[in-house]
């Protein structure tokens, strides 16, 4: 049979529903408990009813997203992480209508849909061809979920080094720009220095001219003493 739970690309499964982080498993499924009016579960053991198990198939618990399980109390309740009325509706129809439902996390659920697999190999008559058969798809769902979860650390570390370098771009531009202010602000400091120089110069330029005037104009008035003393004589 075909891994519905993981492949099916024409059915929704418990696999294609969103998925959430491990730390916010249990919010989700308190939160799916209380909207669908069930109990949740995942605060107490619960271990997969194999004889229950057997008769439906782990495939098709994998397909409905949906695993029977017996609790502390000996009771027997089918759980799931993701409520829809296809789900459950899918639940009412392959165990008693009378059966009680409960919510557990999404990682919960995976590993009781493993065990539920593991019980419909042992329940089989043939041991060697069931579990060649049936431990394939276990293991490959385990496998998938390993390889998915390091599919999207390697999303989230290129997304990370988009955004380093996306950064690093910035900060050479920012660099390039401050060493081109730098350049300019030297380049104004030379002019500065350039034109105090000039100013300077202008300066003593002025102060030699005035010197040189007040020198011929001493010579003008000592001119002009001598000849109204000629004229005097």
């Amino acid at each position: 049979m075909d891994d519905h739970y993981f492949e099916s690309k024409t059915e929704t499964t418990f696999d294609d529903a969103q998925r959430v982080e491990p730390g916010d498993e249990r919010s989700v499924a308190i939160a799916t408990a209380r909207s669908w009016e069930l109990p949740y579960l995942d605060d107490e053991p619960v271990l997969i009813d194999s004889e229950s198990a057997a008769r439906v198939g782990g495939e098709e618990l994998a397909r409905i997203g949906a695993a029977p399980v017996r609790c502390t109390d000996g009771n027997i309740r089918v759980v799931l992480a993701d409520a829809t009325p296809e789900r459950i509706a899918g639940i009412r129809e392959h165990f008693s209508g009378a059966i009680d439902i409960g919510v557990v996390k999404t990682s919960t659920l995976a590993s009781l849909l493993d065990a539920a697999s593991m019980a419909t190999v042992s329940s089989g008559t043939n041991p060697v061809t069931n579990g060649a058969a049936a431990a394939a798809p276990v293991w490959g769902r385990s496998l998938e979920r390993v390889l998915t979860a390091f599919d999207t650390e390697a999303t989230r570390l290129q997304d990370l080094r988009g955004k380093l370098q996306e950064l690093g771009g910035e900060m050479a531009a920012r660099e390039q720009r401050v060493q081109e202010l730098e350049t300019e602000l030297q380049r104004m400091r030379v002019e500065r220095l350039r034109d105090q120089e000039a100013v300077d110069r202008l300066r003593h330029d002025l102060t030699e001219r005035n010197n040189r005037l007040e020198r011929a104009l001493t010579k003008t008035h000592e001119l002009a003493a001598i000849i109204q003393g000629g004229n005097l004589q």
